[in-house]
Parts: C-alpha cells; structure tokens; sequence
C-alpha cells in the first residue's frame, strides 16, 4: 500500500474508534476506564486471543531478533551453570520458546489474569526452571535482591509502565554488574513525521483499551539516559505490523 494511502486509512480507521467509542462502545470504554480488573482480564485476553493470532508471524520474528543478539553476548556462558533471568512483564509466556538452555526464571508482570495464559505456556517449555512468579510493577520490585539477575527481558512492556526512567532504574538494580538488559519495544516515530502525529491522536483511546499502553514514549532516548554501558539500539518498521506500533527498536546494553 502506498505510504500516503496508508496513512490515510489509519487517520480514517482512528477517527472510526473514536466516534464508536464515544457512542455504541461507550458503555465498555466507560467500564475499561474505571475498572482495573476489567481492563487486566479484558487486555490479557485481548493480547493473547485476538492480537497475537494474526501478528503472531512477524512478533516472532522481532522477537528471535532480539534473542539471537543475546545469544551472540552469552557465546563465553558456561552451560552447566544456570542462566538467572528475570523478564518483567511475563504477559502469555510468548518469549519462552526462545530462552537459552539451562534458564532459571523470575516472571514479573503487573497483570494477574496473565498467569493462566503463562502457566498454559510454560507446560510447554518444561526445561525451563521456574523459581517463581510476582505480580507487581517494574517500578517497584522490592521483593527482588539486588545484582540477582545474569539477563533481565523486557518485550514491549516499557510502553505500559507508569515511569520508564524508574522501571530502567529498578531493572539497573538487579541485574548482576557485567549483566545483559535484553529490550524489545515500540516507540514514537520521529517528531516531525506525520506518523507521530497520528500515535499521539490515537494514545487517549489507545491506552484506555490496551491497559496503559502509551504510542508516545520515547524509550531509545531513556535507555540511554539510565547509564548503561555497550548500549546497542536497532530501529526497525517492520512492515507487517499496525502503523502506530510500526516504529520499534530491539537491542541489549550491559550493566
């Protein structure tokens, strides 16, 4: 489809949610809005039911593309010890087929009515050792020691949490120094660009159905800022993807 066209369709598509949830899906949006255990039960299966099916191929391949970079950092890992990985928002378990043998793993997610979709997953990846699982926001993961962790993952996660710079901070934390933070994320296109523009028409609504996912974070820029070492941050527009999520970045730095 041509660029322009493209765009078109998406404004038109955007303005369409937004006439229908201010009139037919009112009722649902004014539910979502003011009822976190609706919008967790609503979001989990939402994510794992409707969008992961049809975006499933290329969330894959982002996905093995951001494993495969890890793989390339652990290449000197003695395999008989065991990996400690922590990956925060956990969601359906989808990052599971891709984790290096021998992995024992904490699973952080904000979601409860996540668990079941995970568990569902993990049955089917029993190499992998879970130690256990926490229910709470990466902003504040005070059950979590400090230089506990070997890798920690985060795949589009980021975009949920209520501050970025203390989510990056908690994840500094407890991480083990020479550490591997392993991200995969959406973020804003470039400010000029008529894209951006329709992310910031479409996040109001955006973050209401998709339990606080916000299209305008600039994510690349706060890693950078939280003091890393050997940041690596490949942007990519993967075109199989919805526009305003089109604009993501895979990389890992080092604690």
């Amino acid at each position: 489809m041509d660029f322009n066209m493209e765009f078109v369709v998406y404004t038109a598509l955007t303005v369409l949610v937004w006439i229908l949830s201010f009139t037919w899906l009112l009722p649902f949006l004014t539910i979502l809005k003011f009822s976190k255990t609706c919008r967790n039960k609503w979001f989990s299966w939402f994510f794992v039911k409707v969008c992961a099916p049809p975006k499933g191929p290329v969330l894959m391949k982002m996905r093995k593309q951001a494993f495969n970079r890890l793989k390339d950092h652990l290449e000197d890992r003695k395999k008989n010890t065991p990996l400690e990985i922590l990956e925060i928002g956990i969601g359906g378990g989808a990052n599971l087929q891709f984790y290096p043998e021998n992995s024992n793993l904490t699973a952080v997610d904000m979601n409860p009515s996540f668990m079941t979709y995970f568990e569902e997953m993990r049955q089917k990846h029993p190499q992998i050792n879970l130690k256990r699982a926490v229910i709470t926001m990466a902003e504040d993961m005070h059950e979590i020691e400090d230089d506990s962790f070997d890798v920690v993952i985060c795949t589009y996660t980021l975009c949920s949490v209520k501050s970025v710079r203390s989510a990056l901070n908690e994840i500094k934390r407890v991480l083990k120094p020479g550490g591997k933070f392993l991200y995969l994320e959406h973020i804003l296109y470039n400010s000029s660009s008529w894209n951006s523009w329709l992310q910031k028409f479409a996040t109001p609504l955006w973050e209401i159905y998709c339990n606080g996912c916000i299209l305008t974070r600039k994510t690349d820029e706060e890693i950078r800022k939280t003091g890393f070492k050997d940041v690596v941050i490949d942007k990519h527009h993967p075109k199989d993807m919805w526009l305003v999520v089109r604009s993501q970045i895979v990389g890992i730095a080092t604690k």
